[in-house]
């Protein structure tokens, strides 16, 4: 079997993890470098197992390819990659930390967490999961996605778009299935990106992810689920499990919920009383603040050293970043670089994952 064949299976979802594991073993001595990441880690990014496009094994593939250190796979509440990423990871010689992604019962907030000791998530995920929490989760999530695919004829036909998805569209455009919100802005865009910007819906696919499939009055319908999504009681659970829970694209808040700083700065506030331990303060979204004149990162970096100073019996955060790459067609990000390598290299250290795992050693007692 040639180049070409282990570049094509390489983020193949109909083939197998061993053999996407094998073509990426194959594939590391025969495939030139791409462009150097801007930064040497990047702990918020996603497969196929949620709403990316490509493989565990292309993940870190990818990693290998910009020169980076480390990475986390954040798939949208599931661990379903892991195995893989991590396998992956110990061929290629790439530091994967374990991670997840969690939405909440608020649109602008999503709670990410890290389990940056391999041994102790491995042995925690063999024997619970959090499969009491994640498996319900995903049964509520299919009735809901269901149900958002079919308002989507008449949601679009208020603003002048013929338009469905259909099973066909499914099997077309994304990997395994819908499992996401995101899966369905990706359908959306992939089928009628150019209607929707020549009619002025969305710029793109983030935009839509944000104007309609989020939005109660568009798209989206309340998930049914007896769970305690609420970003106190997410950040308690992962915490539980023994992560390190944080926050997310934190101007998703302005940008969902119309919502500024004053009520940021309160949110970390409540969620570090619950147990909070990380901010994720650089990510592709961050620009001008509008509030101060001053960059989003610092803007973030100050509420963690703000919080830090009023709380000083509660750990500090460590401030994390991340492009949140899909690898979405038109997407726009990469890996370790954001949009058009925008992120800011002081918060993409490797310095950041020893210090994620020396803060989960000393919670949990490991030392």
């Amino acid at each position: 079997m040639d180049k070409e064949y282990h570049l094509k299976n390489l983020n193949n979802p109909e083939t197998t993890p061993e053999q996407r594991l094998a073509s990426a073993a194959f594939l590391k001595d025969f495939i030139p470098p791409l462009e150097k990441a801007v930064c040497e880690i990047d702990l918020h990014i996603h497969s196929f197992y949620s709403d990316g496009y490509h493989s565990p094994s292309g993940r870190v593939f990818e990693a290998r390819q910009r020169q980076m250190k480390a990475i986390s796979l954040t798939d949208h509440d599931n661990f379903d990659g892991y195995p893989e990423a991590l396998r992956a990871g110990k061929i290629l010689n790439i530091e994967v930390v374990p991670g997840i992604e969690f939405y909440t019962n608020r649109p602008g907030i999503e709670v990410i967490a890290f389990w940056p000791d391999k041994d102790h998530f491995l042995k925690w995920l063999t024997q619970d999961g959090g499969r009491e929490f994640i498996l319900p989760l995903k049964k509520a999530k299919q009735k809901q996605l269901k149900q958002m695919i079919s308002r989507v004829p008449e949601c679009m036909a208020v603003h002048g778009l013929t338009a469905a998805i259909t099973g066909e569209d499914i099997r077309r455009y994304v990997r395994h299935g819908v499992s996401t919100k995101g899966d369905i802005s990706v359908i959306m865009w992939q089928k009628y990106g150019v209607s929707l910007q020549k009619k002025g819906i969305a710029a793109d696919v983030k935009d839509f992810q944000a104007r309609y499939t989020t939005r109660d009055d568009q798209l989206n319908v309340p998930l049914e689920t007896g769970l305690d999504l609420s970003p106190v009681g997410i950040v308690r659970m992962v915490r539980q499990w023994g992560g390190l829970p944080g926050i997310s694209h934190p101007t998703e808040l302005r940008k969902k919920e119309g919502l500024g700083n004053a009520v940021l700065y309160e949110i970390i506030r409540e969620l570090g009383r619950a147990g909070l331990q990380c901010l994720e303060v650089d990510g592709w979204r961050n620009s001008i603040c509008p509030e101060t004149g001053k960059h989003h990162t610092r803007v973030f970096a100050g509420m963690a050293a703000a919080h830090h100073k009023r709380f000083p019996n509660r750990p500090e955060l460590i401030l994390t970043n991340g492009s949140d790459d899909h690898n979405q067609p038109g997407e726009g990000l990469v890996l370790g670089s954001g949009r058009n390598r925008n992120l800011d290299p002081a918060y993409g250290r490797f310095q950041t994952v020893l210090d994620l795992r020396e803060r989960q050693r000393q919670l949990l007692n490991l030392h």
